[in-house]
């Protein structure tokens, strides 16, 4: 999504701003090929960005199989961040926002949660085995590994 919004606004505010020269043009001289050219950068600027989330969701979503999420959390960071999505399954994922670094099994015992890698990280043993007491809005990390908490963005865990 990052690629994706970059590159919205670098095009939007070009397109508008062609689309506001083309029309004072039109107003100026009366010509209808400046209309039309107005007509087209306001397409662009406008129809450009929904294609590109649509075919970013598409082509590059993070849940490739498209497994039922029942609970997703994150911590965003100026480099980098967490995401963390538990599926019906007993299933999770975890990593950037961009990749899943991380994959397992997980377990839920009353408000706490665990987490139980199945493979070993580039990082190391960053997500090997943890829990997270379930509080409202967030997961607070039980043992201080350096996630410490993560926000909850869905919850449907019972």
């Amino acid at each position: 999504m990052e690629i994706a919004i970059l590159i919205m606004l670098l095009v939007v505010p070009v397109c508008f701003m062609l689309t506001i020269v083309f029309l004072l043009s039109y107003l100026v001289k009366r010509n209808k090929s400046r209309l039309k050219n107005a007509a087209i950068s306001f397409a662009i600027g406008v129809v450009g960005p929904i294609l590109l989330i649509v075919i970013e969701e598409v082509f590059f979503s993070y849940n490739i199989s498209d497994k039922e999420e029942v609970l997703v959390a994150s911590r965003e960071a100026s480099i980098g961040g967490i995401l963390l999505k538990l599926y019906a399954d007993s299933t999770f994922e975890t990593g950037g926002f961009r990749q899943v670094t991380s994959a397992g099994k997980f377990s839920l015992s009353k408000d706490t949660l665990f987490i139980v890698s199945a493979n070993k990280t580039e990082a190391g043993e960053e997500f090997t085995k943890r829990s997270f007491l379930i509080k409202d809005g967030h997961l607070e990390e039980t043992t201080d590994t350096g996630v410490g908490y993560l926000e909850i963005h869905e919850n449907t865990l019972k």
